[in-house]
């Protein structure tokens, strides 16, 4: 095997090392060797010199080691949830029908990812409305058992054979009391883990419930009637969330009831709340004959101007509804 020359040290260090140690071991005698076969001991042959094989690079440098690959697992795309709270400043003015037709109309864009809560907590009737006879209702979802415990709270849901969960509300006043709007805010926000859509009825006015669901919410759906006090209980309720601070991002106003014998026009009563109507419902019997059946209006699949009305409020909660945020607000005009 050649080896390489160390030219570098003829005449230095290892040189003058070299001659010490000859002159240890072999004493006097070495004095006389000249210093020339003392060199030669530690003189390599260079092979390229001969010609027997490639000249060996002094140069040597570390060879590239390429980073390892990392992959990277993509994340799966985030679902915003929606909480729709429907409110009204008065009693009577449909919420409950509004409510339980938005729960039908949502659960056939996302089966299985609507829940219907019946926060009117005294005198609710959303169970009535969707015939329903309910296991638990709302004082026994907000126990301490279904509020540390996602899949408790589902097992406590009523479903719906058209596929979407409910909330029902108490059997009588004296149990719904016992709730309190903070334990309604929390089985709100467990729901909105769990759920793509969560729909409020709440109570009449702006009483501690109605304002832990208005608080939650990122939609609200306000509904008045064509009449004066139904408008302007409407205007002063939005004055006062508007000052408190808790009016929620996205505002749906339903004009319900809606027909030409009232005396007042859609004109007239956006001029009294002082914000434009998105959705008129015309009054129809069709309306109360579903609430009497059980059976809500877009359950029956039966077309009516009613049902178009509820049909438009749906589609306003469609995610591709920014793309047609245009149409959201034309003018209503009552048939």
């Amino acid at each position: 095997m050649s080896r390489p020359r160390l030219s570098p040290w003829r005449d230095g260090v290892l040189g003058s090392v070299a001659q010490t140690s000859v002159d240890v071991e072999t004493g006097d005698e070495d004095q006389d060797q000249p210093p020339d076969a003392v060199k030669a001991e530690f003189e390599f042959e260079d092979d390229s010199a001969r010609g027997d094989g490639p000249a060996v690079d002094e140069r040597w440098e570390p060879p590239t080691v390429d980073p390892p690959t990392i992959e990277v697992t993509p994340q799966p795309e985030v679902i915003p949830h929606q909480i729709i709270a429907v409110a009204a400043a008065k009693g009577g003015v449909g919420k409950t029908t509004v409510a339980t037709n938005l729960a039908v109309g949502l659960a056939r864009q996302a089966p299985l990812s609507v829940v219907l809560i019946d926060a009117d907590v005294q005198f609710g009737d959303v169970a009535m409305a969707l015939s329903l006879t309910p296991g638990r209702a709302l004082p026994d979802v907000v126990t301490a058992a279904a509020a540390g415990d996602a899949l408790v709270l589902k097992a406590y849901l009523t479903p719906h054979s058209d596929g979407y969960y409910v909330v029902c509300g108490a059997e009588s006043p004296a149990d719904g009391d016992r709730v309190t709007g903070e334990q309604l805010g929390h089985l709100i926000r467990q729901l909105a883990v769990i759920f793509r859509f969560v729909i409020i009825d709440t109570a009449p006015g702006l009483g501690e419930h109605a304002l832990a669901a208005l608080e939650a919410a990122t939609d609200a759906v306000f509904l008045c009637d064509m009449s004066v006090p139904g408008a302007r209980g409407l205007r002063k309720e939005l004055a006062v969330l508007a000052t408190i601070g808790i009016l929620p991002p996205a505002r749906h106003v339903v004009l319900n009831f809606a027909d030409r014998v009232s005396g007042l026009s859609v004109k007239d009563v956006e001029a009294t709340i002082g914000v434009p109507v998105d959705v008129a419902v015309p009054r129809s019997s069709l309306v109360t004959l579903s609430t009497n059946r059980g059976i809500p209006l877009l359950q029956n699949r039966k077309k009516n101007p009613a049902s178009a009305a509820l049909t438009e409020l749906v589609r306003r909660f469609d995610p591709s509804a920014s793309l047609k945020r245009g149409r959201l607000h034309r003018r209503v005009v009552v048939a």
